[in-house]
């Protein structure tokens, strides 16, 4: 299979760029990555290349096999907690710092930054989650209020059998007494 280099287009076997162990490390962990995040993935990676010279494929497959374990597992670890991290919130993330690559200290030097961006989003989409249950709790609690309040014995009582049933029910209840 040829490839063609983006930059001077070289044309080269890929069995060529294979030839390097961390080259083959770097291209088995991208191919691991969920398709969703495949090219936003390369694109962040790129955010870790200095200004003069081209990333190693060492450091390429050091950054994409630091990546590929907490996006498999779909969770994060950032300041001592395991953060929610599906593939979508990954995706808004890396699309976010792509977004913001102006205003970010380039090169990269780790995933801190991402981590945190991705646990920012999972706690705001947990402080969203918890908002919503607290409304329906609340919700219910005041359907529940409405229909549990007091109650007067003659709007329980057959209304066909009048005073008469509401004097047996007070009866039975052991009561007796006037009508209300």
């Amino acid at each position: 299979m040829q490839l063609t280099c983006p930059c001077c287009a070289a044309r080269f076997d890929i069995e060529a760029a294979l030839t390097d162990d961390a080259a083959r490390q770097a291209v088995a962990a991208a191919l691991k990555l969920p398709a969703p995040l495949g090219d936003l993935v390369l694109r962040y990676i790129g955010l870790f290349r200095p200004a003069k010279r081209a990333l190693s494929w060492s450091r390429v497959a050091k950054l994409l096999g630091e990546l590929l374990e907490p996006i498999q597992a779909g969770q994060v670890q950032r300041k001592g907690r395991a953060w929610p991290a599906p593939v979508m919130l990954w995706r808004a993330a890396l699309e976010q710092m792509l977004a913001n690559r102006d205003k970010l200290d380039l090169p990269l030097e780790g995933h801190g930054y991402l981590f945190a961006v991705v646990a920012g989003m999972s706690d705001k989409g947990e402080a969203r989650q918890e908002a919503k249950r607290d409304e329906s709790r609340s919700q219910r609690y005041q359907e529940r209020r409405g229909e549990a309040g007091p109650t007067k014995v003659s709007s329980i009582v057959d209304p066909e059998r009048g005073a008469a049933g509401v004097q047996a029910l007070r009866e039975k209840l052991g009561g007796g007494g006037s009508n209300d």
